[in-house]
């Protein structure tokens, strides 16, 4: 149950069983354009779709590489670590980097970004996480967000490993100029790919560099995709994962999986508000991917995961960098399912009483449940 890698379907698994092929074979190019036409569709997108052979940090990284030309102002909404990461990964490629941070466990938002924009009329990216793993926290009415940063001549870069296959990310009717997102979270394939969506205005300002990334150069990977391949070796074994990932996903609909995501957060939360937990989010900005818990009074993380783990088998997460040893996390993502939450639920009661809290496990698994009865799909 933590925020990824998350555990993948054995079909995935079998699919990466293969003997190696070409890369430049009519095989692998069947493959890249299944891959990229089923991502096109979760997406929700007509954009041109890459897919990477990195971390979704390094999807992030493309995205500075490529956009950024010196001296541009770059405005970056910070709830959390992976904005601090976006940051600076701007700075490096000659970013003037202007950092809000949002505070009161606010996510970005049309009210902050409208803000932003009129105090840096001259802006040329927006960016953020759509879902900040490192605190839990989600954005708020990105749609809005996309009109705003159209209206003042912005482009709007999204960091959404963690949001897409959880929530639905529009790419297009939400205006987002370039999108990343990665494998190994909602979309419930192994780590290693990375996936950058870019919008014919993302496009005119690429290029116009001169000096582009050797490796991460989209005008070089747009070329390449003209028949359906990629400029270096690309880690097959995790197309014919994704591929068949994706096909999963499919098969069960994607407007279900988003809503098992949904329903699975509902539970999730009711059950952890039993336990008069704190979140770092504030209302209405709670991620339904990974919620993240202030520690009670008197516990550790280490003492709350090692149970968790050791009595129950369960792995939850702690805090990351300057939140660590401050929060717990648990994760809502990928092959979620009523029965992980509920035991998940009920894991953390026991180990909270076993710890010398006063909670009642059966009640906050009732509280749960009732919220996956009225929401799970059918």
């Amino acid at each position: 149950m933590i925020p990824g890698p998350t555990e993948i379907d054995e079909r995935v698994i079998r699919a990466m069983a293969h003997q190696m092929i070409d890369h430049r074979s009519e095989e692998f190019r069947y493959l890249m354009k299944s891959v990229v036409e089923k991502l096109k569709k979760i997406l929700e997108t007509n954009n041109d779709v890459f897919v990477l052979t990195s971390s979704g940090t390094g999807g992030v990284e493309a995205a500075a590489a490529n956009l950024t030309m010196p001296g541009d102002q770059v405005l970056i909404l910070s709830a959390g670590l992976f904005a601090e990461r976006m940051a600076e990964a701007f700075a490096a490629y000659g970013a003037n980097v202007i950092k809000y941070t949002l505070d009161n466990g606010r996510g970005p938002n049309p009210e902050d970004v409208k803000k932003a924009l009129e105090h840096h009329p001259d802006a040329a990216i927006v960016g953020f996480p759509y879902n900040e793993t490192s605190t839990g926290i989600v954005s708020k009415d990105v749609k809005e967000i996309g009109k705003i940063c159209r209206e003042h001549g912005a482009l709007l870069v999204t960091d959404a490993v963690t949001a897409v296959g959880g929530v639905r990310v529009a790419v297009d009717e939400y205006n987002i100029d370039f999108c990343i997102t990665g494998t190994q979270k909602c979309l419930a394939t192994p780590p290693g790919l990375a996936v950058v969506s870019v919008s014919k205005r993302a496009w005119e300002k690429i290029e116009k560099k001169k000096l582009r990334p050797p490796y991460f150069d989209l005008v070089k990977y747009r070329h390449f995709m003209e028949r359906w391949e990629t400029p270096f070796t690309p880690a097959i074994t995790l197309f014919w994962a994704f591929d068949e990932a994706m096909n999963i996903i499919f098969e069960y609909g994607y407007d279900r999986w988003l809503a098992r995501h949904t329903a699975g957060a509902a539970g999730l939360y009711a059950g952890l508000r039993t336990y008069g937990l704190e979140f770092y989010a504030g209302r209405g900005y709670e991620s339904p991917i990974v919620a993240a818990m202030h520690i009670p009074p008197g516990l550790t993380d280490s003492a709350i995961r090692e149970t968790m783990k050791k009595k129950f088998g369960i792995l939850i997460a702690g805090g990351l960098a300057h939140y660590k040893g401050k929060m717990f996390r648990i994760a809502n993502i990928g092959l979620i399912s009523r029965d992980k939450i509920a035991s998940t639920i009920f894991a953390l009661g026991k180990t909270l009483k076993s710890l010398g809290l006063e909670v009642n496990p059966m009640e906050a698994v009732e509280n749960a449940e009732r919220e996956m009865d009225r929401l799970w799909p059918s």
